[in-house]
Protein backbone atom coordinates (compact mmCIF):
# COMPACT_ATOMS: atom_id res chain seq x y z
CA UNK A 1 0.00 0.00 0.00
CA UNK A 2 1.32 3.43 -0.96
CA UNK A 3 -0.42 6.66 -0.08
CA UNK A 4 2.28 9.29 -0.19
CA UNK A 5 1.14 12.88 0.41
CA UNK A 6 2.59 15.81 -1.55
CA UNK A 7 2.30 19.54 -1.12
CA UNK A 8 -0.35 21.21 -3.24
CA UNK A 9 0.78 22.01 -6.78
CA UNK A 10 -2.35 23.93 -7.69
CA UNK A 11 -2.38 27.19 -9.60
CA UNK A 12 -5.74 28.96 -9.66
CA UNK A 13 -6.98 31.34 -12.32
CA UNK A 14 -10.16 32.68 -13.87
CA UNK A 15 -10.58 32.44 -17.62
CA UNK A 16 -10.50 36.06 -18.84
CA UNK A 17 -13.09 35.46 -21.59
CA UNK A 18 -15.71 33.35 -19.80
CA UNK A 19 -15.15 33.99 -16.08
CA UNK A 20 -14.94 30.25 -15.41
CA UNK A 21 -12.67 29.17 -12.55
CA UNK A 22 -9.85 26.90 -13.72
CA UNK A 23 -7.41 25.09 -11.41
CA UNK A 24 -4.13 23.64 -12.58
CA UNK A 25 -3.92 20.45 -10.50
CA UNK A 26 -0.33 19.46 -11.26
CA UNK A 27 2.75 21.58 -11.83
CA UNK A 28 5.73 19.30 -11.09
CA UNK A 29 8.19 19.40 -14.05
CA UNK A 30 7.27 15.96 -15.39
CA UNK A 31 4.29 15.15 -17.64
CA UNK A 32 0.86 14.42 -16.15
CA UNK A 33 -2.10 12.83 -17.93
CA UNK A 34 -5.73 12.17 -17.14
CA UNK A 35 -7.50 8.94 -18.06
CA UNK A 36 -9.13 8.47 -21.46
CA UNK A 37 -11.89 11.02 -22.01
CA UNK A 38 -14.62 8.49 -22.82
CA UNK A 39 -15.14 7.56 -19.15
CA UNK A 40 -15.30 9.53 -15.86
CA UNK A 41 -12.01 10.12 -14.03
CA UNK A 42 -13.75 12.10 -11.25
CA UNK A 43 -15.37 10.35 -8.30
CA UNK A 44 -19.20 10.63 -8.24
CA UNK A 45 -19.13 12.95 -5.22
CA UNK A 46 -17.00 15.38 -7.27
CA UNK A 47 -14.30 15.32 -4.59
CA UNK A 48 -11.38 13.59 -6.33
CA UNK A 49 -9.66 13.36 -9.70
CA UNK A 50 -7.51 10.33 -10.51
CA UNK A 51 -4.63 10.77 -12.93
CA UNK A 52 -1.17 9.64 -14.00
CA UNK A 53 2.12 11.43 -13.40
CA UNK A 54 5.43 10.33 -14.89
CA UNK A 55 7.82 9.41 -12.11
CA UNK A 56 10.95 11.10 -13.44
CA UNK A 57 12.16 13.23 -16.32
CA UNK A 58 13.39 10.29 -18.36
CA UNK A 59 12.23 9.02 -21.74
CA UNK A 60 11.23 5.61 -20.43
CA UNK A 61 10.18 6.57 -16.90
CA UNK A 62 7.11 4.73 -15.55
CA UNK A 63 3.78 6.40 -14.81
CA UNK A 64 2.30 6.34 -11.30
CA UNK A 65 -1.32 6.73 -10.25
CA UNK A 66 -2.23 9.85 -8.25
CA UNK A 67 -5.33 11.23 -6.59
CA UNK A 68 -6.06 14.90 -5.95
CA UNK A 69 -9.04 16.86 -4.69
CA UNK A 70 -10.93 18.87 -7.28
CA UNK A 71 -9.89 22.07 -5.50
CA UNK A 72 -6.25 21.15 -6.13
CA UNK A 73 -5.44 20.17 -2.52
CA UNK A 74 -4.53 16.79 -0.99
CA UNK A 75 -2.34 15.42 -3.76
CA UNK A 76 -1.48 11.77 -3.09
CA UNK A 77 0.65 9.28 -4.98
CA UNK A 78 -1.21 5.97 -4.91
CA UNK A 79 1.16 3.57 -6.67
CA UNK A 80 4.80 3.08 -7.51
CA UNK A 81 5.04 0.02 -9.71
CA UNK A 82 7.44 -0.94 -12.48
CA UNK A 83 10.81 0.39 -13.55
CA UNK A 84 9.87 1.67 -17.01
CA UNK A 85 6.85 2.79 -19.00
CA UNK A 86 4.38 0.26 -20.38
CA UNK A 87 5.34 -0.74 -23.91
CA UNK A 88 1.77 -1.16 -25.09
CA UNK A 89 0.05 1.39 -22.90
CA UNK A 90 -1.47 4.69 -23.99
CA UNK A 91 1.74 6.62 -24.67
CA UNK A 92 3.55 4.54 -22.08
CA UNK A 93 0.85 4.62 -19.42
CA UNK A 94 -0.91 1.48 -18.20
CA UNK A 95 -4.51 0.95 -19.25
CA UNK A 96 -6.75 2.16 -16.40
CA UNK A 97 -10.40 2.85 -15.58
CA UNK A 98 -12.10 4.30 -12.51
CA UNK A 99 -15.11 2.30 -11.29
CA UNK A 100 -18.32 4.34 -11.37
CA UNK A 101 -18.58 4.26 -7.57
CA UNK A 102 -15.23 6.03 -7.41
CA UNK A 103 -13.65 3.56 -5.00
CA UNK A 104 -11.47 1.46 -7.26
CA UNK A 105 -9.14 1.97 -10.20
CA UNK A 106 -8.66 -1.06 -12.43
CA UNK A 107 -5.20 -0.95 -13.98
CA UNK A 108 -3.07 -3.36 -16.00
CA UNK A 109 0.68 -3.49 -15.50
CA UNK A 110 2.30 -5.84 -17.97
CA UNK A 111 -0.04 -8.84 -18.03
CA UNK A 112 -1.41 -8.37 -14.49
CA UNK A 113 -4.80 -6.84 -13.77
CA UNK A 114 -4.83 -4.95 -10.47
CA UNK A 115 -7.45 -3.17 -8.37
CA UNK A 116 -6.19 0.02 -6.70
CA UNK A 117 -8.14 1.56 -3.81
CA UNK A 118 -8.63 5.27 -4.46
CA UNK A 119 -8.58 6.14 -0.76
CA UNK A 120 -5.61 4.10 0.48
CA UNK A 121 -3.54 3.16 -2.57
CA UNK A 122 -3.82 -0.51 -1.70
CA UNK A 123 -3.10 -2.69 -4.76
CA UNK A 124 -4.72 -6.12 -5.11
CA UNK A 125 -3.65 -8.33 -7.98
CA UNK A 126 -6.82 -9.73 -9.56
CA UNK A 127 -5.54 -12.11 -12.22
CA UNK A 128 -2.93 -12.72 -14.90
CA UNK A 129 -3.75 -12.10 -18.56
CA UNK A 130 -0.62 -13.77 -19.85
CA UNK A 131 -2.41 -16.96 -20.96
CA UNK A 132 -4.51 -15.08 -23.52
CA UNK A 133 -1.96 -12.49 -24.68
CA UNK A 134 0.46 -13.69 -27.38
CA UNK A 135 4.13 -12.88 -26.89
CA UNK A 136 4.61 -9.15 -27.41
CA UNK A 137 0.87 -8.43 -27.36
CA UNK A 138 0.31 -5.64 -24.87
CA UNK A 139 -2.86 -4.37 -23.21
CA UNK A 140 -4.16 -1.13 -24.75
CA UNK A 141 -7.54 -0.43 -23.15
CA UNK A 142 -10.24 -1.81 -20.90
CA UNK A 143 -14.00 -1.35 -20.57
CA UNK A 144 -16.36 -1.95 -17.65
CA UNK A 145 -19.61 -3.89 -18.10
CA UNK A 146 -23.00 -2.40 -17.31
CA UNK A 147 -23.21 -4.12 -13.90
CA UNK A 148 -19.57 -3.35 -13.05
CA UNK A 149 -18.72 -7.03 -12.51
CA UNK A 150 -16.81 -7.72 -15.72
CA UNK A 151 -13.96 -6.08 -17.55
CA UNK A 152 -13.32 -6.37 -21.27
CA UNK A 153 -9.63 -5.89 -21.93
CA UNK A 154 -8.35 -5.01 -25.38
CA UNK A 155 -4.86 -6.13 -26.34
CA UNK A 156 -2.78 -6.40 -29.49
CA UNK A 157 -2.48 -4.32 -32.62
CA UNK A 158 -4.75 -1.39 -33.44
CA UNK A 159 -7.45 -1.17 -34.75
CA UNK A 160 -8.74 -4.66 -33.95
CA UNK A 161 -6.71 -6.77 -31.50
CA UNK A 162 -7.94 -9.40 -29.09
CA UNK A 163 -10.42 -9.10 -26.21
CA UNK A 164 -10.29 -10.80 -22.81
CA UNK A 165 -13.34 -10.90 -20.51
CA UNK A 166 -12.51 -10.91 -16.80
CA UNK A 167 -15.05 -11.90 -14.15
CA UNK A 168 -14.17 -9.68 -11.17
CA UNK A 169 -15.94 -11.98 -8.71
CA UNK A 170 -14.00 -15.13 -9.63
CA UNK A 171 -10.95 -13.87 -11.53
CA UNK A 172 -11.87 -16.12 -14.47
CA UNK A 173 -10.48 -14.92 -17.81
CA UNK A 174 -12.09 -15.79 -21.15
CA UNK A 175 -11.03 -14.80 -24.67
CA UNK A 176 -13.82 -13.16 -26.68
CA UNK A 177 -13.88 -13.04 -30.46
CA UNK A 178 -15.31 -9.79 -31.81
CA UNK A 179 -15.51 -9.11 -35.53
CA UNK A 180 -13.91 -5.68 -35.37
CA UNK A 181 -12.71 -3.19 -32.77
CA UNK A 182 -14.26 -3.15 -29.29
CA UNK A 183 -15.55 0.41 -28.90
CA UNK A 184 -17.37 0.20 -25.54
CA UNK A 185 -19.64 -1.78 -23.26
CA UNK A 186 -23.32 -0.95 -23.50
CA UNK A 187 -24.07 0.83 -20.19
CA UNK A 188 -27.72 -0.27 -20.29
CA UNK A 189 -27.25 -4.04 -20.46
CA UNK A 190 -24.91 -6.99 -21.11
CA UNK A 191 -23.86 -6.01 -24.63
CA UNK A 192 -20.78 -4.77 -26.48
CA UNK A 193 -20.48 -2.05 -29.11
CA UNK A 194 -18.09 -3.01 -31.90
CA UNK A 195 -16.75 -0.92 -34.78
CA UNK A 196 -16.56 -2.94 -37.98
CA UNK A 197 -14.73 -2.20 -41.23
CA UNK A 198 -11.09 -1.69 -42.13
CA UNK A 199 -9.14 1.47 -41.44
CA UNK A 200 -6.61 2.84 -43.91
CA UNK A 201 -5.77 6.44 -43.14
CA UNK A 202 -4.92 9.00 -45.81
CA UNK A 203 -3.97 12.60 -44.95
CA UNK A 204 -4.49 15.68 -47.14
CA UNK A 205 -3.12 19.09 -46.10
CA UNK A 206 -5.44 22.06 -46.59
CA UNK A 207 -4.44 25.60 -47.56
CA UNK A 208 -5.19 26.87 -44.04
CA UNK A 209 -2.68 24.43 -42.54
CA UNK A 210 -5.24 21.97 -41.21
CA UNK A 211 -5.34 18.35 -42.31
CA UNK A 212 -8.11 16.18 -43.60
CA UNK A 213 -7.57 12.66 -42.30
CA UNK A 214 -9.73 10.25 -44.28
CA UNK A 215 -10.42 6.56 -43.87
CA UNK A 216 -9.93 5.01 -47.31
CA UNK A 217 -10.70 1.48 -46.10
CA UNK A 218 -14.00 -0.36 -46.10
CA UNK A 219 -17.17 1.39 -44.95
CA UNK A 220 -17.35 1.31 -41.15
CA UNK A 221 -20.32 1.01 -38.82
CA UNK A 222 -20.99 0.33 -35.16
CA UNK A 223 -22.71 -2.95 -34.24
CA UNK A 224 -24.17 -4.41 -31.10
CA UNK A 225 -22.91 -7.79 -29.90
CA UNK A 226 -23.53 -9.93 -26.85
CA UNK A 227 -20.77 -10.40 -24.27
CA UNK A 228 -19.54 -13.47 -26.15
CA UNK A 229 -18.98 -11.38 -29.27
CA UNK A 230 -21.99 -12.66 -31.24
CA UNK A 231 -23.67 -10.10 -33.49
CA UNK A 232 -27.03 -8.70 -32.42
CA UNK A 233 -27.49 -6.02 -35.06
CA UNK A 234 -26.32 -2.81 -36.67
CA UNK A 235 -26.36 0.23 -34.41
CA UNK A 236 -25.24 3.28 -36.39
CA UNK A 237 -22.99 4.38 -39.26
CA UNK A 238 -19.45 5.54 -38.55
CA UNK A 239 -19.38 9.26 -39.37
CA UNK A 240 -17.17 10.43 -36.50
CA UNK A 241 -13.65 11.79 -36.30
CA UNK A 242 -13.68 10.88 -32.58
CA UNK A 243 -16.61 9.54 -30.57
CA UNK A 244 -17.70 8.20 -27.18
CA UNK A 245 -20.90 6.93 -25.64
CA UNK A 246 -23.34 9.53 -24.35
CA UNK A 247 -22.62 8.67 -20.73
CA UNK A 248 -25.00 6.04 -19.37
CA UNK A 249 -27.22 6.06 -22.46
CA UNK A 250 -27.05 3.65 -25.38
CA UNK A 251 -26.17 6.47 -27.75
CA UNK A 252 -23.00 7.55 -29.52
CA UNK A 253 -21.91 11.19 -29.66
CA UNK A 254 -18.88 12.51 -31.45
CA UNK A 255 -17.22 15.07 -33.65
CA UNK A 256 -17.96 15.04 -37.35
CA UNK A 257 -15.32 14.41 -39.97
CA UNK A 258 -14.48 17.30 -42.29
CA UNK A 259 -16.19 19.04 -43.95
CA UNK A 260 -18.79 18.65 -41.18
CA UNK A 261 -18.31 20.97 -38.21
CA UNK A 262 -20.72 19.44 -35.75
CA UNK A 263 -21.45 17.04 -32.94
CA UNK A 264 -23.27 13.98 -34.25
CA UNK A 265 -25.68 12.06 -32.02
CA UNK A 266 -26.80 8.53 -32.93
CA UNK A 267 -29.41 6.56 -31.01
CA UNK A 268 -30.82 3.14 -31.77
CA UNK A 269 -33.92 3.20 -33.95
CA UNK A 270 -33.47 6.71 -35.34
CA UNK A 271 -31.33 8.47 -37.92
CA UNK A 272 -28.17 10.23 -36.67
CA UNK A 273 -28.63 13.96 -36.20
CA UNK A 274 -26.44 17.00 -35.82
CA UNK A 275 -26.77 18.10 -32.22
CA UNK A 276 -24.66 21.27 -32.52
CA UNK A 277 -22.77 22.92 -35.37
CA UNK A 278 -20.37 25.82 -35.75
CA UNK A 279 -16.71 25.43 -34.81
CA UNK A 280 -14.68 22.36 -35.73
CA UNK A 281 -15.26 20.14 -32.71
CA UNK A 282 -12.21 17.88 -32.30
CA UNK A 283 -12.53 15.49 -29.31
CA UNK A 284 -15.68 15.29 -27.19
CA UNK A 285 -16.62 13.58 -23.94
CA UNK A 286 -20.01 13.31 -22.22
CA UNK A 287 -21.26 13.47 -18.65
CA UNK A 288 -22.52 10.17 -17.26
CA UNK A 289 -26.04 11.58 -16.87
CA UNK A 290 -26.08 12.25 -20.63
CA UNK A 291 -27.05 15.90 -20.27
CA UNK A 292 -23.74 17.55 -21.21
CA UNK A 293 -20.94 17.19 -23.74
CA UNK A 294 -17.63 19.04 -23.73
CA UNK A 295 -15.40 19.30 -26.79
CA UNK A 296 -12.10 20.89 -27.67
CA UNK A 297 -11.87 22.70 -31.01
CA UNK A 298 -9.26 23.29 -33.68
CA UNK A 299 -8.65 25.03 -37.03
CA UNK A 300 -9.06 27.51 -35.42
CA UNK A 301 -8.87 26.85 -31.69
CA UNK A 302 -12.05 28.36 -30.25
CA UNK A 303 -11.61 26.95 -26.77
CA UNK A 304 -13.42 24.14 -25.00
CA UNK A 305 -17.14 24.18 -25.81
CA UNK A 306 -19.86 23.04 -23.39
CA UNK A 307 -22.91 21.57 -25.15
CA UNK A 308 -26.31 21.03 -23.55
CA UNK A 309 -27.73 17.85 -25.08
CA UNK A 310 -31.50 18.47 -24.71
CA UNK A 311 -31.38 21.90 -26.37
CA UNK A 312 -28.23 21.70 -28.51
CA UNK A 313 -27.14 25.07 -27.12
CA UNK A 314 -23.41 25.45 -26.52
CA UNK A 315 -20.95 28.03 -25.28
CA UNK A 316 -17.22 28.54 -24.88
CA UNK A 317 -16.21 27.20 -21.46
CA UNK A 318 -12.53 28.17 -21.25
CA UNK A 319 -9.37 28.18 -23.27
CA UNK A 320 -6.97 25.31 -22.60
CA UNK A 321 -3.94 27.10 -24.02
CA UNK A 322 -2.71 23.79 -25.42
CA UNK A 323 -0.36 23.73 -28.38
CA UNK A 324 -2.91 21.68 -30.38
CA UNK A 325 0.12 20.01 -31.93
CA UNK A 326 -0.58 16.56 -33.32
CA UNK A 327 1.19 14.63 -30.66
CA UNK A 328 -1.02 13.17 -27.96
CA UNK A 329 -0.03 15.58 -25.19
CA UNK A 330 -0.93 18.60 -27.31
CA UNK A 331 -4.62 17.66 -27.25
CA UNK A 332 -6.84 18.83 -24.36
CA UNK A 333 -9.07 15.70 -24.59
CA UNK A 334 -11.68 17.17 -22.18
CA UNK A 335 -13.92 14.95 -20.06
CA UNK A 336 -16.74 15.68 -17.62
CA UNK A 337 -17.75 14.63 -14.14
CA UNK A 338 -20.79 12.39 -13.86
CA UNK A 339 -23.11 15.38 -13.33
CA UNK A 340 -21.37 17.69 -15.80
CA UNK A 341 -20.28 20.30 -13.25
CA UNK A 342 -16.53 19.69 -13.60
CA UNK A 343 -14.37 19.45 -16.72
CA UNK A 344 -10.94 17.83 -16.63
CA UNK A 345 -8.53 18.50 -19.48
CA UNK A 346 -4.85 18.53 -20.33
CA UNK A 347 -2.70 21.37 -21.59
CA UNK A 348 0.97 21.82 -22.44
CA UNK A 349 0.65 25.59 -22.14
CA UNK A 350 3.58 25.69 -19.65
CA UNK A 351 5.78 23.56 -21.91
CA UNK A 352 5.02 20.38 -19.94
CA UNK A 353 1.67 18.56 -20.12
CA UNK A 354 -0.33 19.17 -16.92
CA UNK A 355 -3.88 18.47 -15.77
CA UNK A 356 -6.54 21.13 -15.18
CA UNK A 357 -10.12 21.19 -13.91
CA UNK A 358 -12.72 23.81 -14.84
CA UNK A 359 -15.45 24.39 -12.26
CA UNK A 360 -18.75 24.93 -14.10
CA UNK A 361 -21.18 26.84 -11.93
CA UNK A 362 -24.93 26.27 -11.94
CA UNK A 363 -25.40 29.83 -13.20
CA UNK A 364 -23.09 29.20 -16.17
CA UNK A 365 -24.95 26.02 -17.09
CA UNK A 366 -28.31 27.79 -16.85
CA UNK A 367 -27.07 30.46 -19.25
CA UNK A 368 -25.92 27.78 -21.70
CA UNK A 369 -29.33 26.11 -21.51
CA UNK A 370 -31.04 29.45 -22.16
CA UNK A 371 -28.80 30.13 -25.16
CA UNK A 372 -27.52 33.37 -23.65
CA UNK A 373 -23.80 32.74 -24.26
CA UNK A 374 -21.80 32.85 -27.47
CA UNK A 375 -20.95 29.34 -28.59
CA UNK A 376 -18.61 30.24 -31.43
CA UNK A 377 -16.61 33.25 -30.26
CA UNK A 378 -13.08 33.16 -31.62
CA UNK A 379 -10.09 33.28 -29.31
CA UNK A 380 -7.75 35.97 -30.57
Amino acid sequence: MLRTPFASERIQRVDPRTGVKVIQLTSYPTPSAHFLYDWPCITPDNQHVVLFCQRAAARDAPWDLFRVDTDGLNLFQLTERGESMEEGGYYGRPAARLALDGRTIYCVWGYTLCAVEVETGRVDEQCSLHEHCPQGSRVRNLHISADGRRLFILHGAHPSGGVIRVDLDTGETTPVEVDGHLFACDPTGPRLIVTKGTVEWGTVAREDGSRNVTNTGELQAKWLADEDGNDIGNFCPEMYAHATLLGSRLAVQGCGKPPHKCIWLAEQGSDPRKLAAGPYFWHSGASWNGEWIVADTNWPDQGLQLIHVPTGHFAALCHAGASQDHYEFGHPHPCLSQDGSLCVFRSDRTGIPQIYVAHISGEFRERVIAGELDGASKWL
